[in-house]
């Protein structure tokens, strides 16, 4: 069966995400259109060292050579808070590829198996 929904976990943890939000006009003061009150936090100590090590590569960032796996995640976690993130585009795509069954691996089959 095609997953042609948001299961009540995903559309669970959206709406915690934009629960965890204040929006523009909801302060005294107003001045930032939308500010993290409970940014959620990204465990990298979860990721294996390759993995660290591929991100690092691929951001080019710049470290001195042979970094231990708590260094690594002390460099990455600071670039990778300050990524932005345009929150509408990024649902949207979620949705569109769990519509259209985007979440799964593009199988290629051989001739030869079936």
């Amino acid at each position: 069966a095609r997953h042609l929904y948001i299961c009540d976990f995903h559309k669970n943890l959206i709406q915690s995400v934009r629960n965890r939000r204040k929006r523009k006009g909801s302060d005294d003061d107003g001045d930032s259109p939308v500010q993290d009150v409970d940014t959620p936090e990204v465990d990298l100590y979860q990721l294996q060292v390759n993995t660290l090590r591929r991100y690092k590569r691929h951001f080019k960032l710049q470290t001195r050579p042979g970094l231990n796996k708590a260094q690594l995640v002390e460099i990455i976690g600071c670039h990778f808070r300050t990524i932005p993130v345009n929150e509408k585009d990024t649902l949207t795509y979620f949705i569109y590829s769990v519509k259209n069954d985007k979440n799964k691996p593009d199988l290629k089959l051989d001739s030869g198996v079936h």
